[in-house]
């Protein structure tokens, strides 16, 4: 009887054990179903709404530097202002479609966006008197925390405050799937522990149909959460509950797995930023070949990265001479780089129809207009073979060097102020000289980065090393200048991260002229400064 009895209880027992296990196991599931339906709910808001609202509104910025790039080109831009205002059309409209479907903050700053584009197409439309500067020219970081409405700074400042809400909608769903998949491995984690309880009740059935699988299931969420995507469920997933745990926990897998693709793709667009860095780079280094009986060669060597603030160029001449020029914009970086671009476009289109060299400075004095913390120093020099001249025009730049056939260094002096938008400009404000140029003559311009260059001690490379280099030269030709002086500010061990160096040289091929053309009154060139034997480049 009492053993009968016991067998009942222990029968009774085992099902009560099994009984609780199962109701717990049941209350755990759906735990996890509405963990995971938030997660589904999260995740898909991401997907379908803020990736693709940030990706539009990064569009819509990028349709807006066209615009304006296009509208300080002037007519040229005419082509790209129209396929710039189609595709700000178009994404402004998908924009405004996925913030509907938004919060109302998200919504209200869609709206602003919108309309701060339309106030400031309005104020930039051909036709209407504007300051252009004002309009197109400053960006919001440039203009204050409250930019004037209908200007770019204020449509790049409402964009941004866009883009700020966007991204931490964004980050708040991401910390919302995150704490989901956390919860989904913790009921997880504890169904297995629940199926061990029932196991030691039901050993062989429940180590074969349940604990088995759970346990694996267990050590794929545990990889997966460190960090391995590449995790998989074991072949035998399990029976009924067990099996839609495992799938849903494999749903999870994959959507870290696409997490993890996301995020590569994101690297390999900032791995796409350096074409175009490079691209700059060669705008700013470019040079056309020079016009007959010149040679030229030089070089621009950043201190960040490959963005300078120096820009140099050769252009031939109708009259079959040649001009070389070299500025130098204060400061380095990105934003000096992206001054030093338009201003050689200035320069090499200035020159190109025939502007004297004063008319050349000038206008890029008006293109400095607006840029009151920016100003640049530019030398000019237009070499004639035909008539053995050396014309130039120094605005504030350092002072060229010019190595004579026998082996003396010339300086060729300022003609003028720096270019600086606070300053006036009449015409006449940087006068142009001529000298002589003989074959065998070499002219090398340089900026400050050179010869105020200096090395761990604090002492300056100097424009007496900077002279001795270019006498002792046994190859007297521009390129062999230009490699030389590099090499002696590497030996000097100058900081080349203090300032960027720029050489530009030129020098002319074979004599073409006779005495009579040679000017009778030359202009001033400075001899240098007698000074203490110059030391070899260290």
């Amino acid at each position: 009887m009492l053993s009968l009895r016991g067998l009942n209880g222990s029968r009774l027992l085992l099902i009560a054990v099994v009984g609780v296990a199962a109701l717990l196991a049941v209350g755990v599931a759906v735990v996890g179903l509405v963990l995971n339906a938030h997660h589904e709910q999260a995740a898909g808001r991401i997907e379908t709404r803020w990736r693709p609202a940030i990706a539009e509104l990064g569009s819509i910025r990028g349709a807006l530097g066209d615009l304006r790039a296009a509208a300080l080109v002037g007519a040229a831009g005419e082509e790209l202002r129209g396929d710039a205002r189609v595709a700000l059309g178009e994404h402004l409209e998908a924009l405004g479609r996925l913030a509907a479907g938004a919060d109302t903050e998200v919504r209200a700053g869609a709206v602003d966006v919108d309309r701060s584009v339309t106030r400031w197409l309005e104020a930039a439309r051909p036709g209407t008197v504007v300051d252009g500067v004002r309009v197109y020219a400053r960006p919001a970081s440039a203009a204050g925390a409250h930019p004037a409405a209908g200007t770019y700074a204020a449509v790049d400042a409402r964009a941004g405050l866009l883009a700020t809400l966007l991204e931490r909608r964004r980050l708040l769903d991401v910390e919302d799937t995150s704490k989901h998949m956390n919860g989904v491995m913790l009921y997880i984690l504890g169904l297995s522990a629940l199926l061990l309880v029932a196991a030691v009740a039901a050993a062989a059935v429940l180590q074969r149909h349940y604990l088995a699988p759970a346990g694996a299931l267990a050590k794929d969420l545990r990889r997966a959460a460190s960090g391995d995507t590449a995790a998989r469920h074991p072949g035998v997933i399990g029976r009924g509950w067990i099996g839609r745990l495992t799938q849903e926990a494999e749903g999870v897998r994959r959507r870290l797995d696409l997490s993890e693709r996301q995020s590569r793709r994101d690297q390999e667009a900032l791995v796409q930023v350096g074409p175009a860095v490079r691209g700059l780079h060669e705008i700013l280094a470019a040079r056309e070949d020079p016009g007959p009986g010149i040679v030229a060669a030089g070089d621009v060597r950043a201190a960040e990265g490959l963005i300078a603030g120096d820009y140099l160029g050769t252009v031939p001449l109708p009259d079959g001479s040649t001009a070389v020029f070299l500025g130098d914009v204060c400061g380095h970086g990105v934003a000096a780089g992206l001054l030093a671009v338009r201003l050689k476009s200035v320069v090499m289109v200035g020159l190109r129809l025939g502007a004297e060299l004063d008319t050349a400075v000038r206008a890029v004095h008006f293109a400095l207009v607006g840029e009151e913390e920016r100003f640049t120093t530019l030398a000019i020099a237009v070499l004639d073979p035909a008539r053995a001249t050396l014309t130039w025009v120094n605005a504030g730049h350092e002072e060229p060097f010019l190595r004579r056939a026998d082996g003396t260094v010339e300086r060729l002096e300022a003609t003028g102020p720096i270019v600086h938008p606070l300053l006036e400009a009449p015409p006449g404000t940087w006068r142009t000289r001529t000298t002589r140029l003989g074959t065998g003559d070499l002219l090398v311009l340089s900026t400050d980065g050179l010869t105020e260059g200096r090395d761990s001690s604090g002492e300056e490379f100097g424009d007496h090393r900077a002279c001795a280099v270019l006498a002792g030269l046994t190859d007297p030709t521009p390129l062999a200048a230009v490699t030389a002086l590099y090499t002696a500010a590497d030996r000097f061990a100058i900081d080349w991260e203090r300032d960027d160096v720029s050489l530009l040289a030129a020098a002319p091929t074979q004599a073409k002229s006779t005495a009579s053309e040679i000017p009778r009154v030359e202009a001033a060139v400075k001899e240098p400064a007698a000074s203490p034997r110059p030391s070899p480049p260290a």
